[in-house]
C-alpha cells in the first residue's frame, strides 16, 4: 500500500512543478503505481537505505537517488542502485527477509 499511496503523492506534486523521486525495493508494485522518477535498491523490506550502522552506504544510497532525481528524463523512469545487502538476514516474525520478499 505504501507503494500505491507514494507513487499518487508523487504525481500530485510532480503535478505541481515539483520534481520528485522514491526508493523502491519493491519493483513489482513500483512498476504497478508508475510513479514519475525511482531509484532501487536491493535490500529487505524495512531497510531501505542498507543495513543498520552502515553510514557510508546509507549516504551512498542517499547520493544515488538524488544523483537519479537529475538523470531520470522518462517519466516512470528508474535507475537501479549497485549496492547490495551485506549483513545477515533481517528476521521478521521469525522469517528471514531477503532481497525479494515483501510478504
Amino acid at each position: 500500500m505504501c507503494h500505491q499511496s507514494g507513487g499518487l503523492i508523487q504525481r500530485a506534486i510532480e503535478a505541481a512543478g515539483i520534481p520528485t523521486i522514491s526508493l523502491s525495493n519493491n519493483p513489482t508494485a513500483t512498476r504497478r503505481v508508475r510513479p514519475p522518477r525511482w531509484t532501487r535498491v536491493r535490500f529487505p523490506r524495512g531497510s531501505m537505505l542498507g543495513e543498520p550502522g552502515n553510514r557510508g552506504k546509507q549516504r551512498a544510497v542517499l547520493e544515488g537517488t538524488f544523483a537519479a532525481l537529475g538523470t531520470i528524463q522518462t517519466p516512470g523512469g528508474h535507475v537501479e542502485l549497485p549496492y547490495r545487502w551485506e549483513a545477515p538476514p533481517v528476521m521478521f516474525r521469525g522469517k528471514a527477509l531477503t532481497e525479494g520478499s515483501y510478504g
